[in-house]
């Protein structure tokens, strides 16, 4: 179905160390999985099978882990989120958790996507230290391809309040370190969550996976038509092209297995752009 919509990415998601929960791992020994990367991995091929280039992101896992899927995977991510953590949200995503998580992505050679998560109440210079954070990661392992500047929407049922919007001129400052502290690092800010992003369309590199599916993370926030998307990007000088999951900057034998090369280089031959 996906692949009759158009898609080429399957984004592969899951919450903190699922077969923690003692019903996963029920729900995985009764289908005959040894345990919970098994099972992503059988997907993931399946994914590939249909010709889909598989996107995991799991949160925080080990270096063996990590590996261990890797073969599978064409590219992985985790949001930092932010540096600081609050008691009150999520205190299974404890940052320094997500950085150990992210330096074992690095030193296992993997394509990674990463961000952090504004306008929950943070301060300006919480989320640029959280921005520096990912920066000094990815000069020790290179394997950042694009960062999220990721506006916070609470969904129904969600426990915690958004706070302030940052301004357009915060935007600006965040946008602008990171091109100093991580040049050649995509910025994504994906369209469905942040009202004003035409206004920021001349600085972006990207706006994300628009899909012709719902966001399953924030079901009440629509992607527009990509065709609208494409007028905006004319109307600043920009041509909105497609791209995979996996940035030209990591397609190569450093990054990829022999699979998943051959995979991504007979794409962009057929797709130029």
């Amino acid at each position: 179905e996906a692949v009759s919509g158009g898609a080429r990415e399957a984004l592969l998601i899951s919450g903190e160390r699922p077969d923690s929960l003692p019903h996963i791992r029920e729900a995985l020994a009764r289908r005959g999985y040894g345990d919970f990367w098994d099972f992503a991995n059988q997907v993931a091929d399946r994914c590939a099978e249909a010709g889909l280039f598989p996107h995991g992101n799991f949160g925080r896992m080990t270096e063996a882990e990590l590996r261990r899927v890797r073969p599978h995977f064409v590219s992985m991510g985790m949001m930092l989120e932010s540096v600081h953590d609050h008691p009150g949200v999520a205190p299974e995503k404890t940052s320094r958790g997500r950085v150990a998580g992210m330096e074992a992505a690095g030193r296992a050679k993997i394509p990674f996507t990463s961000g952090i998560l504004i306008g929950w109440g943070e301060s300006q210079a919480s989320r640029l230290e959280s921005l520096r954070t990912l920066a000094e990661l990815h000069g020790r392992h290179g394997h950042l391809q694009e960062i999220l500047i990721q506006r916070y929407v609470p969904n129904p049922g969600s426990r915690w309040p958004a706070g302030l919007a940052p301004t357009l001129a915060e935007y600006r400052e965040m946008i602008e370190r990171w091109r100093d502290w991580a040049p050649g690092v995509a910025i994504q800010i994906p369209p469905n969550l942040e009202p004003r992003w035409p206004e920021l369309l001349p600085w972006l590199d990207d706006l994300g996976g628009i899909s012709w599916a719902k966001d399953e993370v924030n079901p009440t926030r629509r992607w527009d038509t990509v065709e609208t998307y494409a007028a905006w990007c004319r109307r600043t000088g920009r041509e909105l092209v497609e791209r995979l999951p996996v940035y030209e900057s990591h397609v190569s034998s450093e990054w990829l297995s022999d699979d998943w090369l051959e995979k991504v280089e007979k794409f962009q031959a057929e797709v130029p752009g």
